[in-house]
Order: structure tokens, then C-alpha cells, then sequence
């Protein structure tokens, strides 16, 4: 169906009822204090372009439900109105709703400004992807913004971003930050520093990573950067190469990051382990990773350090972090560990995939004992972990299996096209074979049927790698 026209004048009009973001800013600014929060000011023009009068426009605040929200405050054309509940409350796993009615009406052709204010607060240590202490803070997920829903119409698609959006950070003087999009200048402002940025259409999603940190760096060429709370006492040089390898060879096999090629970072969160045992954790970030004290005491040069780093860099590439209850585990988990095997055959070669593909094997025999297997086409992470230990085992082996029919090189050009093609939506295994065929002019039908809607694994896959490590023919 045509939802869409070209007036004479050059207009596009559609014939749903749609709207689009014309202009969009956002200011972040850090709450100190007994309990340090983030203030969010997410300011948008916005365009009617379809036929029809809009009565109000939905706003889904993604992880609310997980940080909470206070003071919320909505503002349109500069008055301040009332939130109303979305009339249909979220399914079960989505996010939360409320509603921006419009008196009168937005008609077409019409803007309209809208401002949406509020602040949270997420102590490290309770989350993953947001977190504020009274040193730092971290916003790495797409769900601490305003996510502006589409028209409540079958046919009407959620509203087109601007072509360029600005951002403004407001931190204490004396924090480092690390941020999306170009640096366009910054002034103080009270003991504070306001840094502002401009994100384009191709740069990495909004994410912000800020606090008192000593940044620390070799300066080599081609090296990465460590942020840390206290001086490191290790030499950084030996583990800053190692994580601008492993960068490297991810932007190779997998294309850049964003428009340009970034430095990675490895900034210390004040996240503690969820463990009793004081496990070291590595988060990833699009521009590098988050490590914790126990991380740190690891050591940075260490096989085990640098181990956590290289998986952490691998999830980067392929990030899963605002991942909602109905999510497919085979791929928000999947490609990332894929990722880790090419880095793993890249660095120490063929030998290396054998390992990681007979690890795989072995841990899908012994979580197939413990359930009843799903299809990974239907494995989320809703379902009882001894399900979703079966598909964090088979999925990569999946990844390895279109290897062996299409080839390594086009699964990594496949899959860079996917990661530039829908950079910040979910990707889904309709995606995953429609690029692979487009590369490979070849019908895998078949072969998703067995590996992604059937469950077990083909018997003559696991005798291939099998009998390779037993040295048969």
C-alpha cells in the first residue's frame, strides 16, 4: 500500500497520519548530592506531514520502569500541559507509555515544539546500562531518552529523526567526558562545564560517559585510553595495544564503529560486582568498555584482563543494551560471542575456532540435559536459563555454520551491512538471511529451517569439527 505522495511543490505527504523530528537538542546535567541523579531536557520540533489532525502523540520511556522517573515536566509550544496515561496500557516486556494530547489539534502542515523534562537516578551496582555515583555516571543505553511513538494507526511509522540532533553535557568542572557525535565547543557556567556536541545521521548512538577520572595513555599510535579513578600502577602500553588490536580487527571484519575511527577507552565504573565473590565485570559501551575495581585488580596486563576486554569489545560491536524481556537471546548474545571467535581466529588463527566451536558443543550437550530445547527463532529472555543456556551455546555455532556455507568473508560483509543498515534497531534472523542471500545470490531457507526454527544440531556439523580435533579425516 502507498502511504506516501510527492506534491507538485516537491512536498512529501503522507497518507497515513505521520510526523517527523524536524530539530532536536537535549541537555544532560548531573545532580550532585546525597543521592546524584541526571536531569534530562529533551527539546523537538515537530512537523505533521500526513492528512490528518492529531489529537495528541504517544512517548515511551524505555527503562523507567528500571531507574524511575521524577519531576516530570511537558511543555508544547511553551506551556506547560498535563501527561495523560496511553490509553492502552504497555504488553507485557514494553515500556511504559504517556500521552501528549494536543488542544486544539495538530493539524497538517502544522509544527509544533515540544519539550519533555524529567530526572532519575540508577545507583551503580543496581544497573547495567545507567548508572550515577557521586563521581561518575554513565548513559549507554538508548533507553534514557524520550522515544516518540507513531501515530496510533496500523499503517503509521515511528517519526523520522532530524538529520542532525544536538546534545549538551553539564558536569563538574573537573570530570572527563566521552560522548556521541563532534564536540561543538564548551563554557562554564557556575563551577560547572556545559560540553556541547552535535550528532549527525551514521555517528554512534547517544551514549555518555563522564567523572573525576586520570586519564591515562602511552600515546602510541593506534593505542587506546585508560580512565580510572586512582593512577594506574601498571604500564598501560602492552594492554592499550592489545585492545587497539582487537579494535581493529573488529572494524575489519565488521566495518567502523561510527563515521569515523575512535580511539577505545576502558573507564573505570564505581559498579560493584552483583557477586558475593567480588567477580570482575566488563560492560560495553559503542566507544569502549567499563570496567570495575575487580577488573582493575586483575591486572591490566594480565591473560585474564585482557580476556574480559576483548569479549566486552565484541559485544560494542554488536550492542545489546537496552534489551527488552522479548528479545532473541540467539542474537543479542550470539553475534557478539560470534564476534569473540573471529578476534580469537584473527589473533591465534584456524586452531583457535576449532576451540571455541567444541567449547560451544560441549556446553550445548550439557544444557540440553537440564531442558527441553526452544527453536532459536523463539528463544528469549523470558524463558527458564536452562533454555537459554541451549541457545547461548548453539547460536554462535549457527554464525560458524553460515560460515562453512557462504564463507567468512561474506558473513562479516553481510553483517557489517546489517550493523550500518539498521544501526540501533533490533536485528532479527529475517535480516540476518536477507543480507547473507543479497551477498551470496544463494537460497538459505533451508538452512536457517535447521538451524533456526528446528531445534538440535546437525549431526554432520558437529562430526566435521569433531573429527578434525581427533585429527580424522
Amino acid at each position: 500500500m502507498i502511504s506516501v505522495i510527492l506534491c507538485s511543490s516537491g512536498c512529501v505527504v503522507s497518507l497515513t497520519p505521520a510526523y517527523r523530528i524536524t530539530k532536536e537538542s537535549n541537555k544532560i546535567e548531573f545532580l550532585s548530592g546525597h543521592t546524584p541523579g541526571i536531569k534530562l531536557t529533551a527539546s523537538y520540533t515537530l512537523e505533521n506531514y500526513g492528512t490528518t489532525v492529531l489529537p495528541f502523540i504517544d512517548v515511551a520511556l524505555r527503562n523507567a520502569a528500571r531507574y524511575g522517573t521524577k519531576d516530570l515536566v511537558i511543555k508544547v509550544d511553551g506551556h506547560a500541559i498535563t501527561a495523560l496515561p496511553a490509553s492502552d496500557g504497555p504488553p507485557q516486556g514494553q515500556a511504559p507509555k504517556f500521552r501528549i494530547p494536543f488542544d486544539p489539534g495538530w493539524n497538517p502542515k502544522q509544527r509544533r515544539d515540544v519539550v519533555i523534562e524529567y530526572t532519575f537516578s540508577a545507583p551503580e551496582g543496581l544497573e547495567t546500562d545507567v548508572g550515577t555515583a557521586a563521581t561518575s555516571f554513565y548513559l549507554i543505553s538508548p533507553g534514557w531518552l524520550p522515544a516518540l511513538q507513531a501515530p496510533n494507526y496500523a499503517l503509521s511509522s515511528v517519526p523520522a529523526d532530524a538529520d542532525r540532533s544536538t546534545y549538551s553535557v553539564q558536569i563538574p568542572a573537573d570530570f572527563l567526558v566521552l560522548s556521541s557525535g563532534k564536540p561543538r565547543g564548551r563554557k562554564k557556567n557556575q563551577g560547572m562545564v556545559e560540553y556541547r556536541f552535535e550528532l549527525r545521521k551514521g555517528d554512534l548512538e547517544p551514549y555518555i560517559v563522564a567523572g573525576r577520572y586520570v586519564a591515562t595513555s602511552s600515546r602510541l599510535k593506534g593505542g587506546a585510553v585508560f580512565w580510572t579513578f586512582e593512577p594506574l600502577k601498571e604500564d598501560p602500553a602492552v594492554a592499550e595495544q592489545q585492545m587497539a588490536s582487537v579494535a581493529n580487527i573488529l572494524q575489519k571484519n565488521f566495518g567502523p564503529l561510527g563515521k569515523s575511527d575512535l580511539a577505545v577507552h576502558a573507564v573505570e565504573s564505581s559498579k560493584q560486582s552483583t557477586a558475593s565473590s567480588g567477580e570482575p565485570m566488563v560492560t560495553p559501551f559503542p566507544a569502549g568498555v567499563l570496567i570495575n575495581s575487580q577488573a582493575i585488580a586483575l591486572g591490566i596486563n594480565s591473560p585474564n584482563f585482557s580476556k574480559l576486554v576483548t569479549s566486552g569489545l565484541a559485544h560494542s560491536w554488536f550492542p545489546d543494551m537496552n534489551p527488552l524481556p522479548d528479545s532473541l537471546i540467539g542474537i543479542g548474545e550470539g553475534l557478539p560471542e560470534y564476534a569473540d571467535i573471529a578476534v580469537g581466529e584473527a589473533l591465534e588463527g584456524q586452531a583457535m575456532r576449532r576451540r571455541f566451536v567444541l567449547k560451544y558443543l560441549k556446553e550445548y550437550r550439557e544444557a540440553y540435559k537440564e531442558a527441553v530445547e526452544k527453536p532459536l527463532i523463539s528463544t528469549t529472555l523470558q524463558d527458564p536459563v536452562e533454555q537459554r543456556r541451549i541457545a547461548l551455546a548453539k547460536a554462535p555455532l549457527f554464525f560458524i555454520a553460515l560460515e562453512d556455507v557462504c564463507g567468512e568473508e561474506p558473513v562479516h560483509r553481510a553483517l557489517t551491512q546489517i550493523r550500518r543498515l539498521l544501526r540501533g534497531q533490533e536485528i532479527t534472523y529475517p535480516d540476518i538471511r536477507a543480507a547473507l542471500e543479497n551477498v551470496t545470490n544463494k537460497d538459505l531457507a533451508a538452512m536457517f529451517r535447521t538451524w533456526v526454527y528446528n531445534v538440535g544440531i546437525p549431526a554432520e556439523f558437529t562430526e566435521r569439527y569433531e573429527n578434525a580435533a581427533a585429527g580424522k579425516n
